[in-house]
């Protein structure tokens, strides 16, 4: 077990990397919309690139990049809990940094150094608290309770009524900077809870060679599953649009840790029986590194 657990998180390493150069990869798609070096940006286009970005070879390599990514994801939710997903994710944050500084030259400022520095101790804290609960009933059993349902429920709701807003009310510029990658890390931690479900239905299918889950809860999983990759790709590429590379997959990485790990918690009873000063580790984890993305938010520039 031991083996197939490190197997795991070896799958978490590769995915962490494959993502953030996914991601990477089309923030150089949307530049090359109004430059001939994408990475560089010295050279200006006379006229913009027209077309969709969606079908430029980089997007398609990086979407690619991203399915692998998921799938890896996916691999090792057949040996890790949810909450160990989210939590290893934050490694993907001082990854993100690395890749931004190789593919697109970019990198955070001084003052968004310290907010970086916010984001990493707020995520570190959080893995700290070791997660040690195995749960009692099946992920099946888990997922169709009634506070696991309304908390998918609640998250997707939440996520779109954000969404309406972004889209179509006039919001400070703060909001319409944090709240594309926000809403995109949230909606994409869907991914990783639905993806749960899907592990385990796969290796009980094959381990007894026949489908021991409910079909109609497989497909309404599968569904929400692709829903919130699509999603998480579109919202997150309104921020990327706009904003730098750098701090849009910092703050979609740092959401999508938070509510992966929230996911865990609630649908699947992954920290049922931590203590009382292990929730408030916790939870005080949580709240610096929302700090930490509130203050690169806030540094950002019109």
């Amino acid at each position: 077990m031991i083996v197939l657990q490190l197997l795991g998180y070896a799958f978490l390493l590769v995915a962490a990397i494959s993502s953030s150069v996914s991601m990477n990869f089309q923030k150089i798609a949307q530049h090359q919309t109004l430059f001939h070096d994408p990475r560089t940006r010295l050279q200006r286009r006379e006229t913009p690139l027209t077309g969709r970005v969606c079908l430029r070879p980089m997007f398609i390599l990086g979407l690619f990049l991203s399915a692998a990514a998921s799938a890896l994801d996916f691999a090792a939710l057949t040996w890790l809990p949810p909450s160990t997903v989210g939590l290893f994710g934050c490694i993907a944050i001082g990854i993100n940094l690395l890749v931004s500084r190789i593919v697109l030259h970019e990198k955070p400022s001084g003052p968004e150094w310290k907010a970086v520095a916010w984001i990493l101790l707020g995520c570190l804290m959080a893995i700290s608290v070791k997660v040690n609960h195995v749960p009692t009933h099946s992920p099946p059993q888990l997922i169709e309770r009634p506070q696991a349902v309304g908390f998918i429920l609640g998250s997707w709701t939440c996520t779109i009524l954000c969404a309406t807003a972004l889209y179509y009310a006039n919001l400070p510029t703060l909001l319409h900077q944090f709240g594309f990658p926000c809403i995109a890390g949230a909606i994409g931690a869907q991914n990783v809870c639905m993806g749960k479900y899907i592990a385990y239905a796969a290796a009980q299918a094959a381990e007894t060679g026949a489908l021991t889950v409910r079909t109609d809860v497989l497909i309404s999983v599968s569904v929400l599953c692709l829903g919130s990759v699509v999603l998480g790709i579109v919202w997150l590429n309104e921020g990327l649009a706009r904003y730098d590379g750098y701090y849009c997959i910092i703050v979609y990485q740092t959401t999508w840790f938070l509510c992966t790990t929230l996911s865990g918690i609630i649908v699947y009873d992954n920290m049922a029986t931590l203590e009382t000063w292990a929730c408030a580790v916790f939870l005080t984890g949580c709240g610096v590194a929302v700090y930490g993305v509130w203050r690169m938010t806030s540094l950002q520039k019109e």
